[in-house]
Formats: structure tokens, sequence, C-alpha cells
């Protein structure tokens, strides 16, 4: 699975700057990738894409990514879930 989106940068994250005028945080755009060896449970919610400032299409954000469990995360958003066994979790920035 993977999704394409703009990161969240904290002052740890070698590529940090302050946020742009007007807004609160600094954004990294690139890909978050979960995959795993086990089928990936999705769930997705029905919710119509969006279309952003650019004209982009827009699925909504990853509200929550968390360990539920010994072995298994949850991503969430408006977009749905996912829940992954034994996740490989990567982001590649632009």
């Amino acid at each position: 699975m993977a999704l394409r989106l703009d990161a969240v940068m904290t002052e740890e994250h070698p590529r940090y700057r302050p946020g742009e005028r007007g807004e609160q945080y600094a954004y990294v755009t690139g890909w978050l990738t979960l995959s795993s060896d086990e089928p990936v449970e999705v769930e997705l919610s029905g919710a119509p894409p969006t279309r952003d400032a650019a004209g982009e299409t827009d699925l909504g954000q990853v509200d929550r990514f968390e360990r539920v469990d010994q072995e298994s995360w949850e991503a969430e958003g408006n977009w749905g879930r996912a829940r992954l066994h034994r996740p490989v979790v990567s982001f590649v920035a632009d």
C-alpha cells in the first residue's frame, strides 16, 4: 500500500525548515509505503475524493497510524482503514 502525502517535518528532521507564511508546519511531499508478507486488510470509507488547491485528487489524510497489538498496525483516515501485520514502513521524500 503506497500513499502520496505531505508529511509534517519536525525540528529533528535533517531537512527541517520553518513553515511557509500562514502555515503552522513545514511539509515534505513523498511516498509512505506500508507493506507486509501477509495480506493488507483494507476497508474503504466510500467517501468521494476531493480536489486540492493544485487540482489534484485528494483522498484525505492519514489521521492515525499506530500499533494495535503485538504484531499489527492500523492506518486510518477519511479514505478508510488499513490493518497490516508485521509491516515494513518506509517514507521516501521527493
